[in-house]
């Protein structure tokens, strides 16, 4: 499998997959675990403990007006099976409030939760709304460009990694007293789709999704099928795409979510971008083309933040949104430039998701 993976990624272009980080940070290898939901991991209480805040040139917490706490989480030891173990930082902001909204930051390949962070500005909102914001971290050692294991979903990879997010995420949560009504997830290129794979695991733990740059929902095994899923999309319709992961649509309670596509990116093929529309929109039990029509927008036209939306048809507001960014490569938009996969132009990224997930919040 090692090989396998060597050979897939080497095929991909070199802009997403060469060495970024000066000092890369060694974990403990992520290994097989059962899959179990996020309450139950939280019960058993799985180990957490402090580690040095990640220093580095383009990470300064002096600059920040929060503070950030940097933690390892361990699932909990059961028989036969090996633990998931993981970094994670918390930027706590100034105002912080008991009952505050938590949302849950993934990163892509080649980048680490530090880059993430800088790049995405989601702290900026976190000072204004009173947000909580928690970065999970990949392992090197896990996967050697610090990919999440969406396109291996097993419980020995890709829903092993999840249950930890998810245990991380109820373990914050716990913390620093969020609301668990309103608790988010979402993510960047391997990032969005582990952030999918994650909520949709764990249903009853988030209340919506942020997909940025992310491929479609498949039956991927391995990395060459990721890699050809991230270039040519899927080829078949959502219900078959998503069989393995959601068996019976009707018995689902939905999860809204709001993708964005750069439609020059060539990392991950635009039409990945409108499958996930699709996609979601039958997740939600939204037949496109049978329950009206879709909204429609060009929004900041002849500007530099121009996007097209599409919305599907709610009474309750978009349930599931698609932002398509003209001219945007591989990257976050409207983040910093200077960060490596993160873009000045287009629509601030961080701005929509926050938007759009005020709207939602968990029932029950």
């Amino acid at each position: 499998m090692a090989r396998l993976q060597r050979t897939a990624w080497g095929l991909a272009p070199h802009a997403l997959f060469s060495e970024m980080m000066s000092k890369p940070a060694a974990r403990k290898p992520a290994a097989k675990v059962a899959r179990k939901s996020a309450d139950k991991v939280a019960r058993k209480h799985p180990a957490i403990s402090k580690m040095p805040v990640e220093q580095g040139s383009d990470f300064d917490p002096a600059k920040f007006s929060g503070t950030w706490k940097a933690r390892v989480y361990s699932t909990p030891a059961t028989p036969g099976v090996w633990p998931v173990r993981l970094s994670y930082f918390v930027y706590v902001p100034t105002r912080l409030r008991t009952g505050c909204p938590m949302l849950v930051m993934l990163h892509g390949c080649e980048q680490n939760a530090r880059d993430f962070a800088v790049g995405s500005r989601m702290h900026r909102l976190a000072d204004r709304e009173g947000l909580l914001l928690v970065y999970p971290q990949q392992s090197r050692r896990a996967q050697q460009n610090r990919c999440w294991h969406w396109y291996q979903p097993d419980s020995a990879h890709g829903y092993a990694e999840a249950d930890a997010i998810a245990g991380i995420a109820a373990a914050a949560a716990a913390d620093y007293h969020a609301d668990p009504a309103r608790i988010y997830i979402a993510g960047l290129s391997a990032g969005a789709d582990m952030a999918a794979l994650t909520a949709l695991l764990h249903p009853g733990q988030f209340a919506a999704l942020g997909m940025h740059s992310g491929a479609a929902l498949s039956a991927a095994h391995n990395a060459g099928q990721g890699l050809r899923v991230m270039r040519h999309g899927v080829s078949t319709v959502p219900g078959e795409a998503l069989k393995a992961l959601l068996r019976d649509r009707t018995a689902f309670a939905g999860m809204p979510a709001i993708i964005m596509q750069g439609d020059d990116d060539h990392i991950v093929d635009k039409r990945n971008g409108g499958q996930l529309f699709e996609q979601f929109a039958w997740i939600n039990g939204i037949d496109i083309g049978e329950d009206g029509p879709i909204a429609a927008q060009d929004l900041a036209v002849g500007g530099t933040r121009h996007y097209h939306r599409l919305d599907t048809p709610s009474r309750r507001g978009a349930i599931v949104s698609l932002c398509q960014v003209p001219g945007l490569g591989h990257a976050w938009s409207g983040g910093d430039g200077r960060v490596r996969f993160h873009a000045g132009q287009g629509p601030n990224a961080s701005l929509l998701m926050w938007q759009f997930f005020k709207a939602h919040r968990r029932e029950g």
